[in-house]
């Protein structure tokens, strides 16, 4: 079998396996476990959906919470193994393509439709395509350990370097466990050329650990029949059906055939999943945000309920909200602060987004608990340098016998002049920018215990200045930790003690 070479492969090579590799502990920075969010809800909501049958599905194994890790994913891969090697069902990755271009995400500032360009990552590569080939091959070659032995990976590219990573692919998991190389191809209508044909779709290789994987035949992954199909359905008291045609002796002869199926086992050529516009409950502003029904057909074919899913380029967090939806176990990383920030806005508002399986309804369930921890060799490597070191909030705290709500009040940004004239120009008030925050009412641990918070999302930017009241049944002192997150970016947390009497 041909091998691709690349610089630096031999010395790579060497080194190749997680036995090399260092692996750090993970530092917990935020547990969510059910906080209070009243976003879109209304109180008669509330009383209808907290019901028996609508409670939060729990998952059992082990007392089980998801994780979204802040980290360079090498770091993150390597630290994973001592507790997960063998044991993801699932591992899919849309990591840069190898464009040589930056990419971009919105920021948006406060309740009306103002907004800013800002970088999301680079996809510059100084080292030619070689240094891409050494980045994605050291991380395959780890993610491939992660894997169950019936686990299957999925690496989402396009024309740029789908045919160098399909040969490294085929070395590390074995040319015998490719099973698909999926073409999803979309609409392009914003290319303009007449210089050659225009490109719009990716490819998505789908390999597998060993030959024994799981692959299952789901209604909820099929595509949609053929307008053709559909036109010639009809409907009786026993179902759907369709006639089929023939001829006998010169007559025409026509029989029913029953369909169970709404829709066909998918070919590897999807063309039935749109590309993501902003007019889209799920649009999160991320320039390569992919759509939740590609993930919904991926995740349904090659997991089951609560398998464990995982993203190590998670971006905006499609990956993740799928899973949760869908009832699996998940793990997502990624190195940009504002890609987790993204992520965590996502999954706490999973409750308004779109039903995975009936997509014109909404989710209407509370996300399961999860964990916010970082690599703490991949922070100091990684953490942005920022001007705004100084940075300051003012609350108000009210206080009603044992019931205490907290109002913010104020920011501070220091070094008004070194930021943009452009960005300053659309700040209207001092919670413009503000993109959540965040109350921890009985600080006492090392990390952060979300118990309220308020956030603004691309579909409602509605922010919310005063807390809920949460009620302290034992009279103490207590700490309080609030934590701001700007549009910026930037993190603030600040500590107040209360005296209950």
């Amino acid at each position: 079998m041909p091998n691709l070479y690349w610089k630096n492969k031999d010395k790579f090579e060497k080194s190749k396996t997680h036995e090399t590799q260092m692996s750090y502990p993970f530092q917990v920075l935020e547990s969510i476990k059910n906080p209070t969010i009243n976003k879109f809800i209304s109180d008669i909501e509330l009383i209808q959906e907290n019901t028996a049958s609508n409670q939060i599905p729990q998952f059992k194994v082990n007392e089980w919470d998801n994780l979204l890790i802040w980290g360079d994913n090498s770091d993150v891969i390597n630290s994973l193994i001592k507790e997960f090697s063998n044991k993801i069902k699932i591992i899919y990755i849309d990591p840069p393509f190898a464009t040589g271009s930056n990419f971009k995400f919105k920021t948006l500032i406060g309740e009306n439709d103002a907004f800013e360009i800002n970088k999301a990552y680079s996809d510059i590569w100084k080292g030619g395509i070689d240094e891409y080939i050494d980045f994605l091959y050291e991380r395959l070659v780890i993610m491939k350990e992660l894997l169950a032995e019936d686990g299957s990976i999925y690496v989402h590219l396009d024309w740029h370097v789908s045919h160098y990573i399909k040969l490294v692919m085929d070395e590390i998991f074995g040319k015998e466990n490719f099973r698909n190389e999926v073409i999803w191809a979309y609409p392009a209508a914003s290319m303009r050329t007449r210089r050659f044909f225009i490109r719009s779709f990716d490819s998505i290789l789908f390999y597998t650990k060993s030959s024994e994987y799981t692959f299952n035949d789901d209604p909820g992954i099929y595509m949609e029949y053929s307008d053709r199909v559909k036109f010639a359905l009809k409907e009786d008291d026993k179902g759907m059906f369709y006639y089929r045609g023939g001829s006998h002796n010169g007559k025409k002869l026509s029989q029913k055939v029953y369909v169970t199926n709404k829709g066909i086992f998918p070919r590897d050529v999807w063309t039935d999943i749109p590309y993501i516009r902003s007019n889209t409950l799920e649009y999160q502003g991320f320039s390569t945000q992919k759509p939740e029904r590609l993930l919904r057909r991926i995740i349904l074919a090659s997991s089951n309920e609560t398998d464990i899913v995982a993203d190590f380029f998670c971006g905006s967090g499609t990956t993740l909200a799928v899973a949760e939806k869908l009832g699996r176990r998940w793990i997502g990383s990624d190195m940009a602060k504002h890609a987790i920030n993204i992520s965590r806005k996502r999954i706490l508002d999973i409750y308004n987004s779109n039903d995975i399986i009936n997509w014109e309804k909404k989710y209407k369930k509370n996300p399961n608990p999860f964990q916010i921890l970082s690599v703490n060799k991949s922070i100091q490597k990684g953490k942005r340098k920022t001007q705004f070191q100084d940075i300051k909030f003012e609350i108000k705290i009210l206080k009603d016998n044992k019931n205490v709500s907290i109002e913010l009040i104020d920011y501070f940004v220091p070094n008004l002049d070194l930021i943009e004239k452009k960005l300053k120009r659309k700040i209207q008030s001092f919670s413009d920018w503000i993109d959540s925050w965040t109350i921890d009412f009985i600080s006492q641990n090392s990390y952060f215990n979300v118990m309220w918070i308020s956030y603004r999302t691309p579909k409602n930017r509605k922010l919310d200045l005063t807390s809920n009241k949460y009620y302290y049944e034992k009279p103490d002192k207590y700490l309080i930790s609030v934590k701001v997150i700007d549009i910026l970016g930037n993190e603030t947390t600040q500590n107040y003690e209360i005296m209950i009497d």
